[in-house]
């Protein structure tokens, strides 16, 4: 029988039966990783925080200006076109340098306002050049450096061309390997930093660069049995499920912490106990929600890379001494709302959240996890402006 022919479950079942196929992948799976712990092995950000620790030569790595000093002699051997000056370039004094995380949007900025030098770096990891970035880039620091020396340098797994080519300077994931490998040959480190440049190259080799015995053997076994593989793939969790969880986990810990109220069964809603003290409860649970609160923080999950978290009140089956301090809630967040009164629900706050990267389940944790942390601290604000103002109402 061939593998067309074959029922879903028989496809299973030969997959088990031959489970120990997947043996072959275990110089790839079961060897430690701390990025795979962190599950940031290809999080954009996340390698642009590994670079800014290893391209400054003053960290506590231990390798002092050796990586930045190679990548400088991999711009030097690749300059084919001469906009460098070769020797100003390798005799730098990277010591001079600091480097920075996110300086008006750009992922790197490595500056010595000794030497009048500035490395401009833009990263990308699982997305490509959007909206005229490189250019703009450019054009922020031409501004800001005017009398320095500019080195612009487009970072990609594979040498992707630049959209401002004339500019910009192809740098690959490859050259950074080249580079780590032939350090950590050379250069004895702390354990715990040998670990971590290693567990790097590693990763790096594994999920940004193409590995080709790994390819090979994945391309092995998917061929013997691809009808098994595609049942399993095409029945994993989606990217909303996954995201979903990921709320309902970051919601149970900050419950647990006691800085919001959680019920599961409300799965994307929370609450506050300085809010409830204010709006209590309603007698059933009978809101527009069909809640027992005549207002709500709830999560609204517009796309898989855009969430937002939103404060509204609800006016249905509300007593009038409720509604009445919503009032002052709107005059506070809406002082020129129109519906003050006729409104099912009032939406009075939104906090938008973008995901960008490939690993949405940490990048959302981390990003949500922030912003309750913010709207806390908003809500301190909101109700210390309705203390004031209802105290001076009085």
């Amino acid at each position: 029988m061939n593998t067309n022919e074959m029922t879903d479950e028989q496809a299973l079942q030969n997959f088990l039966l031959d489970i120990d196929c997947l043996d072959e992948l275990n110089q790839w799976t079961e060897k430690f990783n701390i990025f795979d712990v962190l599950k940031i092995s290809r999080t954009e950000i996340r390698h642009s925080n590994m670079l800014a620790w290893l391209f400054d030569a003053n960290e506590n790595h231990g390798i002092d200006d050796r990586f930045i000093k190679k990548i400088a002699q991999q711009i030097a051997k690749n300059d084919t076109q001469g906009k460098y000056d070769v020797f100003q370039l390798l005799l730098l004094d990277f010591y001079s340098f600091s480097v920075y995380r996110e300086w008006n949007n750009i992922d790197l900025l490595i500056v010595s306002d000794e030497e009048k030098t500035a490395f401009v770096i833009e990263n990308k990891v699982g997305s490509n050049e959007h909206s005229n970035q490189l250019n703009r880039y450019r054009r922020i620091c031409e501004k800001a450096y005017p009398e320095y020396n500019k080195i612009y340098l487009f970072l990609t797994p594979q040498g992707l061309p630049p959209s401002d080519a004339d500019n910009w300077t192809v740098l690959t994931y490859n050259d950074i390997l080249e580079a780590l490998s032939e350090i950590m040959e050379n250069t004895a480190l702390l354990p715990d930093v040998s670990l971590m440049i290693n567990n790097y190259i590693d990763v790096v080799r594994r999920d940004i660069v193409d590995d080709r015995q790994l390819i090979e053997v994945c391309n092995k076994i998917y061929n013997k049995h691809k009808k098994a593989l595609d049942l399993i793939y095409s029945n994993r969790p989606d990217a909303k499920s996954l995201i979903r969880d990921t709320i309902k986990d970051t919601l149970l810990q900050f419950s647990d912490n006691g800085k919001i109220i959680y019920d599961s069964n409300y799965t994307l809603r929370f609450y506050s106990e300085e809010i409830d003290k204010i709006l209590p409860n309603l007698k059933k649970e009978n809101s527009v929600w069909k809640t027992k609160y005549p207002y709500q923080y709830w999560i609204f999950i517009v796309d898989e890379t855009h969430i937002a978290i939103i404060f509204e009140f609800t006016s249905v089956n509300v007593p009038a001494e409720t509604l009445e301090k919503m009032q002052t809630f709107i005059d506070i967040l809406k002082p020129n709302d129109n519906r003050r009164l006729d409104f099912e629900y009032k939406r009075l706050h939104r906090i938008n959240i973008e995901l960008k990267s490939d690993d949405v389940v940490s990048e959302l944790s981390e990003k949500l996890s922030d912003s309750i942390d913010k709207l806390v601290v908003w809500e301190k604000k909101l109700i210390k402006e309705y203390t004031y103002r209802t105290e001076n109402e009085q």
